[in-house]
């Protein structure tokens, strides 16, 4: 089954409006792995660039079907890189996401369901980021990731050395422990961030998580957090669920990830 879908312009477009609101340039990433469809903002001024990873949008129609275009119906990691009010902004979609990988011939479900995780997905993501980053190398780097996003952005902190912060968002990253809680489909065996906890403990990270999320339960996110020990951080919004309202309150959000310690 081939990445496509009806419904899929209009999600494309959806995108682009925000992207264009907020100032953000696209681009299709076209390196190693997946074409991926990038959108950037750098003003010149001095200060870190953010990073968004997308989650993994409209990746199954129900609890048991695949969809047939994982491009998200709200772009959340997107609303959050438009939110940013920082000076430079990198927002990256996942492998099959939008048109510029819904036309990637390499694309099966497999990259959005049982391999959405997998070690070309994170390739991908990774290489993308180093393309980007050759701009302005001198720019601290700090990754967020939104959902399934934060997941790939904890993978792809651990195979770097640049990476001053990682930020997650409802994002699931012990990822056997929140399989098991809400009875999804396993993967396929590709190494997850707790597999890399060596690396990854090296880095800063800042993982918020919402009270009322059903869809990644606060508790998988704190297992995540106890297991990385002094160099993360736990952040619970009382409020939020896993889609609200991590955009609206971003600015505040992004200076309480910077501000942690």
């Amino acid at each position: 089954m081939s990445a496509c879908s009806p419904g899929g312009a209009g999600r494309d477009e959806t995108a682009a409006g925000i992207a264009r609101a907020a100032g953000l340039e696209g681009a299709t990433s076209g390196g190693a792995g997946f074409d991926l469809q990038t959108w950037r903002r750098d003003d010149g001024r001095p200060g870190p660039l953010f990073v968004y990873v997308e989650g993994d949008g409209l990746a199954y129609l129900d609890a048991r079907t695949p969809s047939s275009d994982p491009t998200p119906a709200d772009p959340v990691a997107l609303r959050l890189a438009a939110a940013d009010p920082g000076p430079a902004v990198l927002y990256i979609a996942r492998p099959c996401q939008f048109a510029a990988g819904r036309a990637d011939p390499r694309c099966s479900v497999r990259a959005w369901t049982t391999g959405r995780f997998a070690a070309d997905v994170v390739a991908s993501v990774d290489d993308a980021l180093t393309r980007a980053r050759l701009r302005h190398p001198e720019r601290a780097l700090v990754l967020v990731g939104y959902s399934g996003g934060g997941v790939i952005a904890a993978l792809v902190a651990a195979r770097r050395s640049d990476v001053a912060r990682l930020v997650t968002v409802a994002a699931p990253l012990d990822v056997a422990d929140w399989t098991r809680r809400i009875g999804v489909s396993p993967l396929d065996g590709a190494p997850l961030p707790l597999d890399r906890i060596d690396r990854l403990s090296r880095v800063r990270t800042v993982a918020f998580a919402g009270r009322q999320d059903r869809v990644v339960p606060v508790a998988s996110v704190a297992s995540a957090v106890d297991r990385l020990g002094a160099s993360a951080t736990l952040i619970v919004e009382p409020d939020f669920d896993h889609r609200c309202c991590w955009a609206r309150d971003w600015p505040r959000l992004r200076t309480t990830a910077l501000a942690a310690r």
